[in-house]
């Protein structure tokens, strides 16, 4: 017998994540299935530095956002990139709450609770929802792969630099400076 498992609009998983005992968790809605993010030292230690720069860069041309940042993308997907990016010529004025759409640029950095197979179908998903660019940092490796729309998947390695693309025209940094110095 197959059991069907519910199915949350984005008001249901509004509604869930505002109960009492979610409130310090954090969810996003995968094709209205509530995923629980779960929180990991060093990928929020490298989704840190990379906001840092991204926001140095990008303060007078949008808005740079953390893990918390919900950006709404369709009434059943509801994602929380590690970083986001999203220009003032998009929106134009900072929202109270969730973004209602995606992020210009959105980073996910994988941890140890990730599969690389999981990432890379939510990078797809961006970029299906009207994403430009999205990173999947991979710190294991110390690696980064670049997804566009209608492009192959860039695969850049330490000795590489990063770039905005048409994102954020200008931007590049090199993938070492990403990854904390191991201490």
């Amino acid at each position: 017998m197959v059991v069907q498992e519910k199915r949350y609009t984005i008001a249901e998983f509004t509604r869930f994540t505002e109960l009492p005992e979610n409130k310090n968790r954090l969810f996003e809605l995968i094709d209205g299935e509530i995923v629980e993010k779960v929180a990991s030292f060093t990928p929020s230690r490298i989704a840190v530095r990379i906001a840092r720069f991204l926001d140095t860069f990008a303060e007078s041309l949008g808005y740079v956002t953390g893990a918390d940042g919900s950006y709404i993308l369709s009434p059943d997907y509801e994602f929380m990139p590690d970083v986001g990016y999203i220009s003032k010529i998009r929106l134009p004025q900072e929202p109270a709450g969730k973004v209602d759409g995606p992020p210009d640029l959105a980073v996910e950095v994988k941890s140890p609770t990730d599969s690389k197979r999981e990432l890379r179908l939510k990078a797809e998903d961006y970029l299906r929802f009207g994403t430009k660019m999205v990173w999947l940092v991979f710190p294991d490796d110390q690696r980064v792969e670049v997804y566009i729309p209608d492009a192959d998947v860039r695969e850049l390695s330490i000795t590489d630099t990063l770039d905005g693309g048409t994102v954020l025209t200008g931007f590049t940094l090199p993938v070492r400076e990403i990854f904390p110095p191991s201490e």
